[in-house]
């Protein structure tokens, strides 16, 4: 899996139930924008509220109701829970996931090894996830060389915006050609790329698919110096989609572009009013989307 994946957000009814009904919406969305990749139930789907029977019900749902690559959201704080999820997505035909650091416990080094070594014995693909600005641990370049060496364990998205530790991923990409490399932070996705980067699991792409498919694209076409004039555009969007706790302003949106209810579970809630102008008035500056925001303001 390459270029554009998006982090896509899980829709819900009033009452809190999944809202397959506005999925279906979704996934058309972004088989009409191009995009390349779907991570489902990650952190911007909520995963850290659904159950286990609810994340079966959308690796299924998404199975039969798109031809984009699924990648399956599997991380916890458990090992034991996270192989459980990992099962869950084998037995529902999706083989890559996408397996967040152990959040919380904070995990070791040593233990952040032993984590994902278990993992990798279930039969799917497993992608590290290392964002220590929520998890609390940081995976570091030193576990990851280890961790290749595990024929499944196919990638890493990484969230960190460090020079260092892009620089760090390219000597480890040198190691293991096949060994994927996904930004996990759009504001940083251009300067990642640079450094053998394969795509971006994205947040942004939730609400700008297209513009995000093509800006992985000029990036996959080694065309940097465009790329990075098109990223500036985009930048205040990106600061606004973290606002206030993701995916609450990201939902927001996608209510406003008719694609879903803008209905969350708690602790997250939907945005705060005192948000809501700042984020329309960004929006309406970017007329040139493919779809037209500004008649839903």
């Amino acid at each position: 899996m390459k270029g554009s994946i998006v982090a896509i957000v899980t829709p819900m009814l009033k009452n809190g139930d999944i809202d397959f009904a506005a999925f279906e919406k979704l996934l058309g969305f972004h088989s009409n924008a191009g995009t390349d990749g779907i991570v489902l139930v990650g952190t911007t789907g909520e995963s850290a509220t659904l159950t286990k029977d609810e994340r079966a019900e959308i690796f299924a749902f998404a199975k039969s109701n798109t031809n984009i690559p699924l990648m399956a959201g599997v991380g916890s704080s458990s090992t034991t829970h996270a192989i459980a999820l990992v099962e869950c997505a084998l037995k529902n035909d999706i083989r890559e996931c996408l397996a967040v650091t152990p959040y919380y416990n904070k995990p070791s080094q040593i233990g952040l090894e032993l984590h994902y070594k278990e993992l990798s014995k279930v039969g799917a693909n497993i992608t590290l996830y290392n964002v220590p600005g929520r998890t609390g641990v940081d995976l570091l370049p030193s576990t990851i060389e280890k961790l290749i060496e595990i024929e499944t364990v196919t990638g890493i998205k990484e969230a960190v915006d460090s020079k260092e530790r892009f620089s760090a991923l390219n000597k480890i990409k040198d190691k293991r050609s096949d060994f994927k490399l996904y930004s996990g932070d759009d504001p940083s996705f251009v300067k990642f790329m640079k450094f053998k980067g394969d795509g971006v699991i994205s947040v942004a792409a939730n609400i700008m698919p297209k513009e995000m498919k093509d800006l992985s694209d000029l990036c996959l076409a080694g065309n940097f110096v465009e790329a990075e004039k098109v990223i500036k555009n985009y930048q205040e969007i990106f600061k606004l989609l973290f606002i206030e706790a993701s995916p609450s302003p990201c939902k927001y949106l996608l209510e406003k572009l008719s694609l879903l209810e803008n209905n969350l579970r708690l602790p997250l809630h939907p945005l705060s009013v005192e948000y809501r102008e700042r984020i329309n008035e960004a929006f309406k500056v970017f007329s040139k989307f493919d779809f037209n925001i500004s008649s839903n303001f």
